[in-house]
């Protein structure tokens, strides 16, 4: 299986360039609505509606085993599947982890977590660990945090913000979800 992770925007971007290719899994804010576009340029698709916490809080939405386990029923038997969140650094990249972690293995699945642009939401692996009866998944994902809890994302934010600004200048837009 090979996996993607993207934002909205580079999502969108990939989307468009490889129309049909990608099974897409979208997680959407628990407020925003999909656009058309990924049903029209995906293989095939599935939405999640939570937000990207880890405890409750007022007006937002907590993932939940009905919805993780719904994101781990669509990405079975895919070839090629594109995880996208809003920024593509938090639920995507955990979801994409749990995914990965039932085809390969935890250890295997590790290597997608990069802690200079990741800060995936530990309630999404805690819970996917929970549904695959695999405590390895989240003992791994809590090796690796403690491994990189030095590292910060701020120290990173001007690559970051540089491959956001090569994308847009490509022609990129958000086309997912609206503003």
């Amino acid at each position: 299986m090979e996996i993607r992770i993207g934002s909205y925007l580079a999502a969108s971007w990939l989307l468009e360039q490889e129309s049909q290719q990608w099974h897409t899994l979208v997680l959407l804010d628990s407020g925003k609505d999909p656009t058309d576009f990924v049903a029209a340029h995906a293989r095939s698709f599935h939405f999640l509606r939570f937000d990207d916490i880890e405890e409750p809080r007022s007006g937002k939405q907590l993932p939940s085993r009905m919805l993780i386990e719904q994101g781990l029923d669509f990405a079975k038997g895919k070839d090629k599947l594109l995880v996208s969140c809003r920024a593509g650094q938090g639920r995507s990249v955990a979801m994409a982890y749990v995914i990965h972690s039932r085809e390969s293995g935890a250890a295997a699945a590790s290597p997608l977590l990069d802690p200079t642009r990741h800060r995936p939401n530990r309630l999404v692996v805690e819970i996917g660990s929970q549904l695959l009866g695999t405590p390895a998944v989240l003992d791994h994902f809590d090796a690796w945090r403690r491994t990189h809890a030095h590292i910060k994302l701020a120290d990173y934010y001007d690559d970051m913000e540089r491959e956001f600004e090569a994308l847009v200048a490509r022609g990129a837009v958000n086309r997912i979800c609206g503003p």
